[in-house]
């Protein structure tokens, strides 16, 4: 199991800094890991499943004490189909990096009333939280933030500037309590542990 294409949205706010598009990736039922400060107030932000044209509002429900994190829920938990099984968590250690893939978006100015399919973006993770393209990405900008990073099967990170291309570990929001206690099963969250590259990265 790798990145699930099912599950990657794309997110607009209209508070936002820049009023366009991010990219996130559905954890659980009508629960969207993003990037943060994307929420505004309530019915200001709107997110709709890749190959779609719909969108529909969502609010925050968790954020990362950083700020740079967010989780966001759709408003009407119908609209978006249940994740078919449970995600994989890691965490990145020692200090060579990480092969990583994610799906994300081109940028937008706007909120797009058209579809948009969310497009592949290659790199390296590295220790300290920087990414690497691997090659130039039409996604490695503004609306790649918010993007799921994996290594191989396990969700590792996500992506919280598009431009300059850093990352925040998965291992970092699970020492938080509520983000486990949101996500979690029973109040833990495994992490399997990724130390060297990983190549084979599916994208179902």
């Amino acid at each position: 199991m790798g990145i699930e294409r099912a599950r990657v949205v794309e997110v607009h706010s209209q508070t936002s800094a820049t009023g366009g598009v991010c990219s996130g990736y559905l954890i659980a039922d009508g629960l969207v890991l993003t990037a943060g400060g994307v929420a505004g107030r309530r019915g200001s932000t709107d997110v709709r499943p890749a190959s779609t044209a719909v969108w529909c509002s969502a609010s925050q429900v968790w954020a990362a004490a950083s700020g740079d994190v967010a989780i966001l829920e759709f408003d009407d938990p119908s609209a978006v189909p249940s994740p078919p099984r449970a995600l994989r968590w890691g965490h990145v250690s020692g200090r060579g990096p990480v092969a990583v893939a994610a799906l994300g978006f081109p940028p937008a100015p706007g909120k797009p009333e058209w579809f948009r399919d969310a497009e592949q973006f290659f790199g390296h993770l590295l220790p300290d939280g920087e990414v690497k393209a691997s090659s130039t990405s039409r996604v490695a900008g503004e609306g790649l933030k918010g993007a799921a990073l994996f290594a191989g099967a396990d969700l590792v990170g996500v992506i919280i500037a598009g431009t300059e291309l850093r990352a925040r570990p998965v291992s970092a929001l699970a020492a938080d309590p509520s983000f486990v206690e949101l996500v979690g099963d029973a109040g833990s969250l495994d992490l399997t542990q990724v130390s060297s590259p990983t190549f084979g990265l599916p994208i179902l």
